[in-house]
């Protein structure tokens, strides 16, 4: 629950869809992404993106993370930032689906290392940030 957006709820559903054990049925977190439908779906050809929406399939785990996505966007958190970094450059369902999968990979991985969620792997640095911007 340390994660930003992730209240009680969408706790307990995230443990209940895929089961408690969903590490061991997905090697990456890229993998589980491509599973759980967080992630747009990008058709590739010669090298160039051609379409990246998200596919028509259902799937609850997707949804939980779209709407932590939504809980994190006015948050003072990185994942709050990241998420109005992205909106400026694709718009509201583009940071959507974004941040919705940084937070599941970041899910993925503190499940499967067993760590606390630290908030200072996650975050840039600023002044860095804004000098590299201007």
């Amino acid at each position: 629950m340390r994660v930003p957006g992730i209240s009680e709820g969408s706790l307990l559903k995230l443990t209940g869809e895929p089961g408690h054990d969903f590490t061991e049925k997905f090697e990456t977190p890229k993998k589980f992404c491509k599973r759980e439908n967080p992630a747009p779906n990008n058709k590739i050809t010669g090298g160039k993106i051609i379409s990246g929406k998200l596919p028509c399939r259902k799937n609850p785990v997707g949804q939980i993370f779209r709407d932590i996505a939504v809980n994190v966007s006015t948050s003072k958190t990185p994942s709050g930032d990241y998420y109005r970094r992205m909106k400026a450059r694709k718009g509201p369902m583009g940071a959507n689906v974004a941040t919705a999968n940084k937070i599941s990979k970041i899910v993925y991985t503190t499940v499967k290392t067993r760590t606390e969620y630290d908030e200072t792997m996650v975050t840039l640095n600023e002044p860095e940030y804004l000098k590299k911007k201007n």
